[in-house]
């Protein structure tokens, strides 16, 4: 009984694994440029690349409702079902973004776990500070704790007014959708 048992769970992890690496990543990233369309949000001029476990996508123009959002020169997905991520750099957001923060991000990465299934976490480092964020699925509430850069305390104050400050100097926006 422990033998088939086994041979059964081994079955499956190879059968988890061999999906995992063959399923066309491209197709799931057309896919879900399709689903995000509907919400006025339209990703366009992107090269897609296949690796084994990743799908890297370049040069993505990123519109929203029409109007000219980011670019954003590299993006990394990975998608292994109990681990998945999505990492970002280089982008650039629109000019008219500048009177509220710095224009240029370095890195951005969202990742979600079966570990903890009802919330997705986000990082972001770029000329605005350093910003971690959790959204949970479950009460459909947004964390968002910004650690301002210089350039964002002397230049975006006024940004940082609709922020709560704690006693550590951190900013911290909390929402319901």
């Amino acid at each position: 009984m422990v033998k088939k048992l086994g041979l059964f769970l081994g079955y499956s992890l190879f059968f988890i694994s061999a999906l995992i690496v063959f399923v066309p990543k491209s197709s799931l990233y057309f896919f879900m440029e399709h689903q995000i369309k509907p919400y006025g949000i339209v990703l366009s001029d992107e090269t897609l690349q296949e690796h084994l476990l990743t799908l890297e996508v370049k040069h993505i123009h990123l519109n929203i409702q029409g109007v000219e959002g980011a670019k954003i020169e590299r993006t990394k997905m990975m998608l292994l079902v109990v681990y998945n991520t999505i990492e970002a750099q280089n982008i650039e957001l629109a000019s008219m973004a500048s009177s509220f923060l710095p224009l240029h991000i370095e890195s951005a990465k969202v990742s979600y776990s079966i570990i903890n299934p009802f919330i997705v976490t986000g990082d972001a480092k770029g000329a605005f500070g350093v910003a971690h964020a959790e959204f949970s699925l479950q009460k459909q509430t947004l964390h968002v704790v910004v650690r301002p850069s210089k350039l964002m305390l002397q230049k975006y104050k006024t940004t940082l007014r609709e922020l709560k400050k704690t006693q550590e100097g951190e900013y911290i926006y909390d929402v319901t959708l």
